[in-house]
């Protein structure tokens, strides 16, 4: 019966035929990531093991489109076993290479996220409209585009 319900919700075709249809296999929110970046900086050796996991945490933690992560660097150490100060660290150089974006305050802190180019969640139309308001990121071994593919189409 649940798989039947499904059907009737799915879309049709221009014939009207239901096509097929199931959502993610995921336990909550998901984003699209850019596979090339990614793999880039865990190539990278300009990058320490804690530098890479904690681009993934971020993947992982930023939320829908461009809000930011609303935690502290101390929050932050405690989910991740790393201390404020290795946060901190983390944060300057991977915000030096426009990894993360600051895109807000709570009191004297900045809030960063992941840099659209990398993740994001939400239609592609608005990570192309969040994209034009910062720089790609600058990743060791990754060679240079002069355009990104996607601006031709």
């Amino acid at each position: 019966m649940a798989a039947a319900a499904r059907r009737r919700r799915a879309p049709a075709d221009e014939n009207g035929e239901l096509l097929p249809f199931a959502p993610f296999a995921f336990y909550s929110g998901h984003a699209n990531v850019d596979k090339e970046r990614v793999r880039a900086i865990c190539r990278s050796n300009k990058f320490t093991p804690g530098e890479k996991f904690m681009v993934l945490w971020w993947i992982g933690t930023s939320p829908e489109g461009m809000e930011p992560v609303v935690m502290t660097g101390a929050d932050i150490g405690k989910e991740v076993g790393m201390t404020a100060d290795a946060i901190g660290r983390i944060s300057r150089k991977l915000l030096k290479h426009r990894i993360l974006v600051a895109v807000g305050t709570f009191g004297n802190s900045k809030l960063y996220r992941i840099t659209p180019y990398i993740a994001f969640h939400g239609p592609g139309y608005d990570q192309r409209e969040a994209v034009k308001r910062f720089n790609p990121p600058d990743i060791p071994g990754l060679a240079p585009r002069v355009r990104e593919w996607w601006e031709d189409r």
